[in-house]
């Protein structure tokens, strides 16, 4: 399925922010319902706990990958 490509303790850090996050997105939108960036938290950090959980980051992934070398040699 998907290769790891961050190490552990990348993963560590990247989950305990996504809990943060998470938890942060959360208490904002308990004091107002309607706020959209305790919702874009709550998003961002759900990722972020995924791309821990998984050790797989699709950034790093896009940048590692062969397609972008040419197009990185061709802006030198």
């Amino acid at each position: 399925m998907l290769n790891p490509n961050i190490s552990e303790s990348n993963a560590f850090i990247r989950m305990m922010c996504g809990v943060a996050m998470t938890a942060f997105g959360i208490g904002r939108i308990a004091r107002d319902s309607k706020c959209t960036t305790g919702r874009m938290m709550i998003l961002a950090g759900a990722m972020k706990v995924a791309e821990g959980y998984y050790q797989y980051c699709p950034v790093t992934a896009m940048v590692k990958s062969e397609e972008m070398n040419p197009i990185a040699a061709v802006n030198d």
